[in-house]
């Protein structure tokens, strides 16, 4: 059985399940999960902090040594690399290249939306090693995997090769879901990061709009006390629930037990923006209805009119309207959520994208086994 090295420097951030669901879905292929820091209690895989130590990390992450990496590969004897984020991708290319395995680069989001001064004004090593080796990758990468139709076209502005880049959605983990059950008050879900990316300002300035309605927030970041002090001066704090980071089954249970998510992002002053927004799949699959702005890949997870309804970005007006309509009318809720839930169980199973992505994975073999005999 052929072997792939899922790479993220980082494992087990709360918002990213859809990491470990997808390596979990491998079936032809053994997944061998690949890190740069420690890996979470309870996963097993390869860290090279703890196998080579913190310099060869740092050197890593800053793009000044590749032969930790590289003799990783080989004793693993993987046959492929799977970099979920373009950041791991630039860090991993001379390594993949020195162990002669291809390299295949999963973009979610920021890597391909967000312009480069930006991602060097964020003074992180790793991000730096990714805008000076952009060129590179797009040359020396063998497959390049955006999440959406919206970040394909984003990645080839930025001079990645058409017939190496495929919209590849990486879908979500059906057999994990909780069963939904409505709760007894009008209650709207968030999930996310509490950055403005997310729009947070956007939802608690609509749920003014909406009396009697509550708003649960799961997810933290450097934005909370403002958003707290915003919450009380629109009068609405005691509606809202500031719930943090959650578990992934705690968010699912919440998601599950809400009348309806909202994802109202924006674009950042950055240019980051949405690579597909995982969640409202998540929500679409438990049936539920979602609201969320037409921005980035998420009109590749939510069919406006048909599965949920997309308003304009920063416009709160708009948004207490769209939330208004699933809150009042129990038929075009319950309309919306059944629609959802066929249309991400018809298009976005875990289980049938990993084996579309083993089909991906078995072709690069074979093209790689081609020139070795050429």
């Amino acid at each position: 059985m052929p072997r792939v090295a899922v790479l993220r420097h980082r494992f087990g951030i709360p918002s990213e399940p859809f990491v470990l669901a997808q390596a979990r879905a491998f079936s032809r292929w053994e997944p061998v999960l690949l890190s740069r820091d420690a890996l979470p209690e309870g996963l097993e895989g390869f860290s090279l902090r703890a196998a080579a130590g913190a310099r060869a990390a740092a050197l890593h992450t800053a793009g000044l040594a590749s032969g930790p990496l590289a003799q990783a590969l080989r004793d693993l004897r993987v046959d492929a690399v799977l970099a979920h984020f373009g950041v791991e991708a630039a860090c991993a290319l001379p390594a993949a290249r020195r162990a002669g395995v291809p390299l295949a680069t999963v973009f979610h989001g920021f890597d391909a939306t967000t312009g480069p001064l930006d991602l060097l004004r964020a003074r992180k090593a790793s991000w730096a090693t990714y805008v000076r080796r952009t060129r590179r990758l797009a040359r020396q990468g063998d497959l390049f995997l955006p999440v959406s139709d919206h970040l394909r076209h984003r990645v080839l502005d930025r001079g990645f090769p058409a017939d190496r880049t495929i919209t590849h959605h990486l879908g979500i983990d059906l057999s994990a879901l909780p069963a939904a059950a409505p709760p007894r008050q009008a209650t709207v879900v968030h999930v996310g990061r509490l950055v403005a990316k997310k729009g947070h300002a956007d939802l608690l300035r609509a749920l003014a709009d909406l009396p009697g309605v509550r708003l649960v927030c799961v997810g933290d970041g450097p934005l909370r006390p403002q958003l707290q002090e915003l919450a009380r001066t629109t009068g609405v704090a005691d509606r809202v629930e500031f719930a943090g980071a959650l578990d992934h089954g705690a968010t699912l249970q919440r998601i599950a037990t809400s009348t309806v998510l909202c994802l109202p992002s924006r674009t950042a002053a950055s240019g980051d923006q949405e690579g597909l927004g995982q969640v409202l799949l998540e929500a679409g699959a438990l049936g539920r209805p979602v609201v969320a702005t037409r921005h980035g890949g998420i009109p590749s997870a939510v069919l406006d009119g048909r599965t949920g309804i997309l308003v304009p970005e920063s416009d709160p007006l708009a948004l207490a309207a769209a939330l208004r309509r699933v809150l009042t009318d129990d038929t075009l809720a319950r309309a919306l959520g059944d629609a959802a839930a066929q249309h991400v169980r018809g298009n976005f199973d875990v289980t049938v994208q990993t084996r579309r992505l083993e089909d991906l994975f078995d072709g690069l073999l074979a093209g790689l086994l081609g020139e070795t005999r050429r």
